[in-house]
C-alpha cells in the first residue's frame, strides 16, 4: 500500500494539465509530465523519484533506464504495444509493466476496415482522379475494382482487434480466414471464421490481409518479399499494427511489380518515415507505379477523443491499482517478475 505523496512521471508526449491523470489518482499524487524527447532530458533525480511511469512510445526503457527508477513498482504503457520496454529486466527489478489492450479495439478495427474499403472501392483513387481534372469525372476513374462481398479477407493474428476487424468484415459479406499459431481451437467456430494452419496458406487465398500481431522477434520483418510473393496476386494489403512488422522494400517492390494491387497503412517503420525511402518518395512524388494505391494514414488508427480519454483513465487506473497494494490486470511481464515487496502478486 501506497503512503505518502506518490509521484507519477509520465515522460513524454503529454504535458500539463495531466487532467486526466490528476482525477484518476487524486490530489495527494504529484504528477511529472517534463515532455522529454530523449531520457536523456530527464535528470537522474527524477527518474529515482517515481513510483510509478506512465509511458507513451516516444522514448525507450532499456535495462540502463530502467536502473535508474529506484522506488518504481509500475511502468503502464498508455496503449497496447509495449516493445519499447525490456520487459526481462524491468522483471528482475520487480516492476510490472503492463498495458491498455482494450482501449482502441473498435477505433483500430474501423481504421483498418476504412482503408481496405477506401482502396477496395477505389475512393482514394476517384477523389485524386476528379481533383486533377474533369475529364475524370466518371466510373473507371479508378480504375478496374472488384467485388467486395464474397472475396476473402485473410487476418494474421486473432485477437482482439483481428477478431473485431473479423466481424466487420463478415458484415461486408467477406468470407473470413486468419492464421494465428496461438488461438486456441474453437475460436474459429464461435466466430465462424477460416482457420488455416500456415501463413501460406492464409496467403495463398487471400484478396486483402491485415496485420494485427504485436511486435516480437517472431513478427518483425514478417511481411518480407517472400510473404509478398506467396500473396495471391492482386490482393489488398493492410497494417495498422506496428510498422517494423513490413519490410518497406518488400512492399514497395510488390506495388511495383504489380503483384499487390494496394496497400494501406498506419504504421511504418520509422515515424514519420524517410522522405528518401523510395517508396516514400514514389508516393509523394505521385509516380504512376504507386499513385493511388498507397494510403498512409500518421499512426491515427486508435484516435477519437473518446479514446484518447479512454487509454489515458485505463493506464493511470493501472498504475494506481498496483501502488494500492493490489494485483495489476493487464501484467505483461509476469513471467520475469520477481518475488518482491514492490510489486503485489
Amino acid at each position: 500500500m501506497m503512503t505518502g505523496r506518490p509521484v507519477i512521471l509520465i515522460p513524454d508526449r503529454l504535458e500539463q494539465p495531466a487532467d486526466v491523470e490528476q482525477e484518476a489518482f487524486g490530489p495527494a499524487a504529484r504528477i511529472l509530465t517534463p515532455g522529454a524527447h530523449h531520457d536523456a532530458e530527464i535528470a537522474d533525480e527524477v527518474w529515482a523519484s517515481a513510483d510509478a511511469v506512465l509511458a507513451w512510445h516516444d522514448l525507450r526503457y532499456p535495462a540502463a533506464l530502467l536502473a535508474k527508477l529506484r522506488r518504481c513498482r509500475v511502468i503502464v504503457r498508455i496503449g497496447v504495444g509495449y516493445d519499447n520496454v525490456d520487459l526481462e529486466a524491468a522483471g528482475r527489478l520487480g516492476i510490472a509493466v503492463c498495458n491498455v489492450p482494450d482501449y482502441g479495439t473498435a477505433d483500430v478495427a474501423d481504421h483498418a476496415m476504412a482503408l481496405l474499403l477506401a482502396l477496395a472501392r477505389g475512393v482514394y483513387a476517384f477523389s485524386e482522379q476528379v481533383r486533377a481534372a474533369d475529364d475524370n469525372w466518371h466510373w473507371q476513374a479508378a480504375g478496374p475494382l472488384r467485388r467486395l462481398a464474397g472475396s476473402t479477407l485473410g487476418i494474421v493474428g486473432l485477437g482482439r482487434i483481428g477478431t473485431a476487424v473479423a466481424l466487420r468484415a463478415k458484415a461486408f459479406g467477406m468470407r473470413v480466414a486468419f492464421y494465428d499459431p496461438y488461438l486456441p481451437d474453437g475460436q474459429d467456430k464461435a466466430l465462424g471464421v477460416e482457420r488455416c494452419d500456415a501463413l501460406d496458406e492464409l496467403l495463398g487465398q487471400a484478396d486483402a490481409v491485415s496485420i494485427h500481431t504485436p511486435l516480437t522477434d517472431e513478427t518483425r520483418g514478417m511481411a518480407d518479399a517472400a510473404f509478398f510473393a506467396t500473396l495471391k496476386a492482386g490482393a489488398l494489403f493492410v497494417n495498422t499494427a506496428r510498422g517494423p512488422i513490413v519490410d518497406l522494400d518488400a512492399l514497395a517492390e510488390a506495388l511495383r511489380a504489380g503483384r499487390l494491387r494496394g496497400a494501406g497503412l498506419d504504421v511504418l517503420p520509422q515515424e514519420p518515415p524517410d522522405p528518401a525511402h523510395p517508396l516514400i518518395k514514389a508516393w509523394r512524388a505521385g509516380e504512376p507505379w504507386v499513385a493511388h494505391r498507397l494510403i498512409i494514414t500518421p499512426h491515427g488508427a486508435f484516435y477519437n477523443e473518446e479514446s484518447y480519454r479512454e487509454m489515458r483513465v485505463k493506464a493511470a487506473q493501472e498504475a494506481k491499482r498496483v501502488l494500492d497494494g493490489y494485483a495489476p490486470r493487464n501484467c505483461v511481464n509476469r513471467q520475469w517478475l520477481r518475488e518482491s515487496e514492490r510489486v503485489s502478486r
